[in-house]
């Protein structure tokens, strides 16, 4: 079978788009992807067309770009946070397409280096202005940082998409993993300021803190 996985925005890794790479691979699959700038690298080209296609938006400003994958694939299955949650063609790995591995194949990316996932998923708060509690419900855990990590030889950093990092039971645990295995680590979602009391702003410090391209970042104390 000939799985196609359109990417339709976001810098880096798609992780969903990731791990249904790796269960059609698992399957024996053949597996491209695409990434989506414009309505033209949706369209079909000459040779044969691919028996499966999946589509992952995060940003709500791309839904033309996401109506114009449909127009051009009406059976693609499309997700993520860029798809309308009312919308009855979105789709989740685990409830409606049942991929419950947490196994990603990085080789549709093979300039990126680092090791990318959640610690977490979900969030304890309910802000008005974001989908992840409706998408994702409470917070609860998702992998270790040993799970995240590829191993030897891919450089130790870890590249963290959690909205709720610190919202998690164990999240010292985490803390701990990165401290001890001496792992760079970038919260590429953010940290919530109002939620920052004593002991998170010395967790913070005291992890070796980056950016998402992996440059320091300079933590101001008072």
């Amino acid at each position: 079978m000939r799985v196609r996985l359109y990417q339709v925005d976001g810098k880096l890794p798609n992780v969903a788009l990731m791990r249904l790479a790796w269960h059609h691979r698992a399957r024996g699959d053949e597996v491209e992807l695409r990434q989506v700038r414009g309505p033209e690298d949706v369209q079909p080209e000459l040779g044969d067309p691919p028996d499966l296609v999946y589509g992952s938006s995060i940003f709500q400003k791309s839904a033309r770009l996401v109506a114009e994958l449909r127009r051009t694939w009406p059976e693609a299955i499309v997700g993520g946070t860029g798809v309308d949650l009312a919308d009855g063609g979105q789709a989740t790995l685990e409830d409606d397409l049942k991929i419950e591995s947490r196994q990603q194949d990085y080789s549709i990316y093979p300039d990126f280096r680092p090791s990318i996932g959640f610690s977490q998923r979900g969030c304890r708060l309910r802000c008005p202005f974001c989908v992840v509690p409706a998408k994702e419900g409470r917070v609860r855990e998702e992998q270790s940082i040993a799970d995240l990590w590829r191993g030897d030889p891919w450089p130790r950093e870890i590249l963290l998409l959690d909205n709720d990092f610190f919202g998690q039971d164990r999240w010292r645990d985490r803390i701990a993993e990165l401290r001890e295995g001496r792992f760079r680590v970038a919260f590429s979602q953010g940290i919530n300021v109002r939620l920052v009391d004593a002991e998170i702003a010395e967790a913070v410090a005291g992890v070796d803190y980056r950016d998402d391209g992996f440059q320091r970042r300079q933590l101001y104390t008072a």
